[in-house]
């Protein structure tokens, strides 16, 4: 019988949150109820950026999960944020899958008819900064926070 992972881990201190998780889209909502609790716990000055926040993070987890591992639950998905007190959020999403070509991605711009392929503009909108390792399978975020 093919083994199928499932995991589910949360490793938390005071500026740090690590979550790990197999490539199930129904452990997306439960990343972001995580985020929620983490962010509203201790980090006032973040709430009123909690909208933006879950936007960039559903759409990069959304694309690890089924773009990345391909929905293959024996894949993982690795999730940090990490904060800089009165000066930046960052986060980095990273799948086990082959990646792709973000560069060329990010020149081919908008698709109009499509109901995929925003991304990248998502994250320019709402986060300062974003941007990929070579391959193509570790998305790198940062918004500026200023108390």
């Amino acid at each position: 019988m093919e083994k199928k992972m499932d995991v589910f881990e949360v490793i938390a201190s005071k500026d740090t949150l690590h979550i790990r998780f197999s490539s199930f889209l129904e452990y997306i909502d439960e990343v972001c109820k995580t985020v929620t609790r983490f962010l509203k716990s201790d980090q006032e000055e973040l709430a009123s950026h909690l909208f933006a926040i879950h936007l960039v993070l559903r759409e990069g987890l959304t694309n690890a999960v089924r773009h990345g591992n391909k929905n293959d639950p024996d894949k993982l998905v690795e999730f940090q944020l990490k904060i800089n007190r009165g000066k930046s959020i960052c986060i980095e999403i990273a799948d086990q899958g082959e990646g792709f070509d973000w560069k060329k991605q990010q020149l081919s711009g908008l698709p109009e008819d499509e109901d995929h392929g925003r991304g990248m503009a998502i994250m320019e909108t709402y986060f300062t900064r974003y941007s990929y390792n070579q391959r193509g399978n570790r998305l790198y975020l940062e918004k500026k926070i200023f108390s």
